[in-house]
C-alpha cells in the first residue's frame, strides 16, 4: 500500500558547486542534486520575479503535468523525439496560493512550474521548474509518487501526489547578478 502524501523540500540557502546545486530533499525518499532557473538566476530566489529565474519561495502541490492544447501537445511530441525527452513523465507544480500553474511574484506573472531532469545527454534547461541533474534520480522521486495514493487539494478539485516547499530569501531588492 502507498503512503498518502510525498513530502519533499528545496531550500536555496543550501547550495554546493558554487551556489549551482541546491539539494531536494523528499522525506524517505532521498537527497538529490536539483537546479531551479536560468543564468544568471540559477537557484537565486532573491531574484524569482524575473521570467525563467528560480522557482519563488512557497508551498507547490506536485500533480500531473497539465498537457496544454492539441498544439502544445503535437510540439511537445516533436520536442521529446528530437531531445529524447519525455514530457509525459514530469509532474506540475501549482502554487498553494493560486491552485494553479501561475502565482505572481513582485507583481510579475511567473508559471508553468515543473518537476523533471536534464535531458538523458546532461543537456537541458530550468525555466523556474525544479529540475535534477540525473535522470536516476528524477526516475526514484517519480516512481516513489507514483507509489503514494493522489488525494484531493481541500477547496479545489485539484488531485496531488505531495507537495514540495520551497524556501529562501525573498528581498528582491537583494537581486543581483554578475
Amino acid at each position: 500500500m502507498g503512503i498518502t502524501m510525498q513530502i519533499c523540500r528545496m531550500n536555496y540557502n543550501d547550495l554546493s558547486d558554487n551556489g549551482r546545486k541546491a539539494k531536494f530533499h523528499c522525506y524517505g525518499v532521498g537527497i538529490f542534486d536539483v537546479f531551479s532557473g536560468q543564468d544568471p538566476y540559477v537557484n537565486k530566489s532573491e531574484c524569482s520575479y524575473i521570467e525563467k529565474s528560480a522557482i519563488p519561495p512557497g508551498q507547490y502541490w506536485i500533480v500531473d503535468r497539465p498537457v496544454g492544447s492539441i498544439a502544445n501537445q503535437v510540439r511537445g511530441t516533436a520536442l521529446d523525439m528530437i531531445h529524447g525527452t519525455n514530457h509525459s513523465q514530469w509532474f506540475g507544480l501549482y502554487s498553494f496560493q493560486t491552485m494553479n500553474d501561475y502565482i505572481f511574484v513582485n507583481g510579475v506573472r511567473r508559471g508553468a512550474f515543473r518537476l523533471h531532469p536534464l535531458r538523458p545527454n546532461g543537456s537541458g534547461e530550468s525555466w523556474g521548474c525544479i529540475t535534477f541533474y540525473r535522470v536516476s534520480d528524477f526516475n526514484i522521486v517519480r516512481n516513489a509518487l507514483l507509489r503514494t495514493h493522489k488525494f484531493k487539494v481541500p477547496g479545489s478539485s485539484l488531485m496531488a501526489y505531495g507537495r514540495v516547499d520551497v524556501t529562501g530569501n525573498t528581498n528582491f531588492g537583494a537581486c543581483k547578478v554578475s
